[in-house]
């Protein structure tokens, strides 16, 4: 009797542990994690093992690529493992694209095994949101998810990594992309954010993430955080995001706490860079032997 509550407790765990971070974010969940700067395996596997509920895996500020990229995310799937073991959700990755080019989407997600999510920057308009959703979906003779969004991703699932190398069948991974990846779009601008309401209404965008520095920036204010005019321009994309439905992500800024854009309606946070959290934890290093060296005669 012992045994058998331990079994279906085990796989009652297993169950909402297998949940994807879409799923739980589309379910009210949150998620707080950082980008990787680095283009380090090392570095990715040490974040992945903290226990971040995700990582942007970014080609877009840092010299990843594709080829590199594979190699972060192997080693953020290396944690899934031990995630299971704690108990806790496994550490998605989300990788930040350069731009919208259909092709780089491709390789991408034949790169990503899921589940796990895709942000592109710079997104102007609903068309190319549009477009962006168009380039994760395979045409829809092939993909339910088509049905009223044209795919246009180029088919090599059964000899490709997202696949484990042919490993998942076309149709169990059919249902992994249905379900399971994340699709967001990064809005950066004065007329990015004026443009949010008909972005929001594309069908297969799950969320929007507002980049405040480049937001800053559009409006000739760049990190003026304090400013009315960047306070304003970041509120008014706030609501815009918030009353389209859509997921509201974000990367936290000098002088706002993650609880504040938690308490504010934000889904996911991004809040801290590899390459900072290195250089501080050196620095704190460096200053606490330096102080031991300065108290010796």
């Amino acid at each position: 009797m012992i045994y058998a509550i331990f079994v279906l407790v085990s796989l009652y765990t297993m169950s909402v542990l297998s949940v994807s971070l879409r799923q739980r974010l589309l379910s009210g969940g949150r998620s707080y994690g950082p980008l990787t700067l680095t283009d380090s395996p090392v570095v990715a596997e040490v974040l992945a093992l903290t226990g971040y509920g995700h990582i942007v895996v970014d080609h877009d500020h840092s010299p990843t690529d594709v080829n590199s990229g594979q190699r972060l995310l192997q080693a953020i799937q290396s944690s899934h493992s031990i995630a299971s073991l704690e108990g806790r959700h496994p550490t998605e990755a989300i990788v930040r694209l350069p731009n919208h080019d259909p092709v780089y989407m491709k390789k991408v997600l034949d790169s990503m095994q899921l589940p796990g999510g895709v942000l592109v920057p710079m997104v102007e308009d609903a068309a190319t949101a549009k477009e962006v959703v168009v380039s994760t979906r395979y045409p829809p003779s092939s993909d339910l998810r088509s049905a009223s969004n044209e795919g246009t991703r180029g088919c090599a699932a059964p000899f490709v990594r997202a696949t484990g190398w042919g490993r998942i069948n076309t149709e169990t991974y059919l249902k992994q992309c249905q379900e399971d990846l994340l699709v967001m779009v990064q809005v950066e601008s004065e007329s990015g954010v004026m443009a949010i309401p008909s972005i929001a209404e594309v069908e297969g965008i799950d969320g929007i993430l507002l980049g405040p520095f480049d937001l800053s920036c559009s409006i000739g204010k760049m990190g003026r955080f304090e400013d009315e005019d960047v306070k304003d321009l970041i509120l008014k994309a706030e609501e815009s995001v918030l009353a389209s439905g859509c997921l509201l992500a974000g990367f936290q800024v000098p002088g706002r706490s993650v609880k504040e854009m938690f308490s504010r309606g934000y889904s996911l946070v991004c809040g801290s860079v590899d390459a900072g959290l290195i250089r501080n934890a050196a620095m704190i290093d460096l200053s606490a032997a330096q102080e031991a060296i300065d108290s010796l005669p």
